[in-house]
């Protein structure tokens, strides 16, 4: 996570460690391990950045393991999705969801518990309320507040859990759950036959929509289970089961979502031989977008998601699990989610009414070939001075190229002529177009204010599910004073 206030990057993190052991290829029930003795779980880790990519690991003092504190551990060995909660007081600001990684509820169920902190190193655990959670599967949970809707929400997979989906659950107090159903299933009409099984969905805000990474992961159609274990043979023809790479989703209130028909990988996994190579994970913590760029985090491992990849690779690598399992780090430029692409025969579409606006930029990558705007009103009138013969086109590559017309003023010099706004319709040619963005002058913030608020209405008027009731039935508890009278 970053921390806005102290200029921080932070990290919470899983030490993998094992002690050298002869595996069956049956799996991992009988282990013959050196010496009889097995490797003590490692605590999880803490660590910080100034810049997210050199890290320093602080001495804490806090957790003793293999006989000393001097180490960067702050939490007992546990599953944990941590997020900054801004909406309450700063000694609860660091909220964590975890679960004891030793135990399995009913060996399938994962109960959660909660715990805070000021500062995401000491936590305090509410013991009265814990565990707070019992309906998620085991592990591959992401835990998320949900600003506009002041909800809490927990994106997990169900029980049973092949194939493997994405549910939601929701609270308004992190102690009250409500189970909101799947909220993605694979294997679609779109998805390959290997891609029927979710390991899991990190959400995050953007702009208004909110997108999800979405770790998908390949198996055999007829029995993942047996791929699990089992090696195919030499000559079949499906090189990737077991891998793991993560794709988009995205969804306008959080609860409903979709993904692109293009299934392509937001992150694809490494060529052969890089850290990456087996499966990734992108793991809790949203992407960061800074100077001009989005940062993914997300896991690496060269071995796949399966049993008989685990021994030749830890063979491979003299059983290191540095050399194993990554850290990671992926960038892409501000907004390149997705892009509406044109070709040499050219293409266009029109935007809502909006404004007039003041300014229109583009962030794009029209070189080789261009992009031309036109206003249009509501009936497709052109709106003179600003026709697409009028535009002098965008041939660059980046954000923030403006859009201009050649008579040099601004479509938000003749607002009250058009009121009700005007439609900006774009014209590509051998062009990629990642967004737009439409402005107005806002020279105290009152027109921010004012978006922000009427999203928050928005919500808030519309809602029918505030404690599980409906917004328009009469209110409980002590019934309203009528006035003296007989009683009944």
């Amino acid at each position: 996570l970053y921390d806005e206030g102290e200029k921080l990057f932070k990290m919470w993190y899983i030490v993998g460690s094992f002690t050298r052991e002869k595996m069956h290829t049956s799996g991992w029930k009988e282990k013959e391990l050196k010496e009889n003795e097995k490797a003590p779980s490692p605590p999880v880790a803490y660590a910080t950045s100034t810049d997210g990519i050199h890290w320093e690991k602080p001495i804490m003092n806090l957790v003793e393991f293999r006989g000393s504190k001097k180490n960067n551990y702050v939490l007992p060995p546990l599953d944990i999705s941590i997020i900054c909660d801004s909406s309450d007081p700063p000694c609860r600001r660091y909220k964590m969801l975890f679960a004891d990684g030793s135990e399995n509820w009913a060996k399938f169920h994962m109960p959660l518990s909660l715990a805070y902190s000021a500062d995401g190193i000491i936590w305090d655990v509410p013991a009265h309320v814990n565990p707070v959670h019992r309906g998620v599967s085991d592990g591959a949970w992401e835990f998320f507040y949900d600003e506009d809707t002041r909800k809490y929400q927990v994106y997990s997979r169900r029980v049973p859990n092949t194939p493997r989906d994405i549910s939601l659950y929701e609270s308004y107090d992190l102690v009250n759950w409500e189970d909101k159903g799947r909220v993605l299933v694979p294997g679609d009409e779109y998805d390959p036959p290997d891609a029927y099984n979710f390991h899991g969905m990190v959400p995050f805000k953007y702009e208004d929509f909110r997108l999800g990474l979405l770790n998908t992961m390949y198996s055999l159609p007829v029995s993942d289970t047996y791929e699990c274990y089992n090696a195919p043979p030499p000559d079949y023809p499906n090189k990737r089961l077991g891998k793991v790479d993560i794709q988009l989703s995205y969804s306008r209130d959080g609860v409903h979502w979709s993904r692109p028909k293009d299934r392509s990988p937001i992150v694809p996994n490494g060529e052969a031989g890089s850290p990456d190579e087996g499966h990734i994970f992108a793991h809790a913590g949203r992407p960061f977008v800074l100077n001009g760029e989005t940062w993914i985090y997300y896991a690496g491992l060269r071995d796949r998601h399966n049993y008989w990849t685990v021994k030749p690779t830890m063979e491979k690598f003299g059983w290191d699990w540095r050399k194993i399992g990554f850290g990671m780090l992926a960038k892409m430029p501000e907004d390149h989610w997705v892009s509406l692409d044109a070709g040499v025969d050219g293409g266009s579409f029109t935007s809502k009414p909006w404004g007039p606006p003041h300014e229109v930029f583009v962030n794009a990558d029209a070189e080789g070939g261009s992009i031309e705007a036109e206003l249009v009103t509501p009936y497709g009138q052109p709106v003179p001075e600003f026709t697409r013969q009028d535009c002098i086109p965008v041939t660059g590559n980046g954000k923030n190229q403006e859009i201009k017309w050649k008579c040099g003023r601004n479509p938000w010099d003749f607002q009250k002529q058009y009121l009700g706004g005007v439609l900006v319709k774009f014209h590509l040619k051998n062009a990629k177009l990642y967004s737009y963005t439409f402005t107005l002058p806002d020279p105290d913030g009152q027109l921010e204010r004012d978006r922000l608020n009427a999203r928050w209405c928005e919500h808030i008027k519309h809602r029918s599910d505030n404690w599980g009731r409906n917004s328009n039935e009469p209110a409980i508890g002590v019934p309203p004073y009528v006035g003296p009278g007989p009683k009944e």
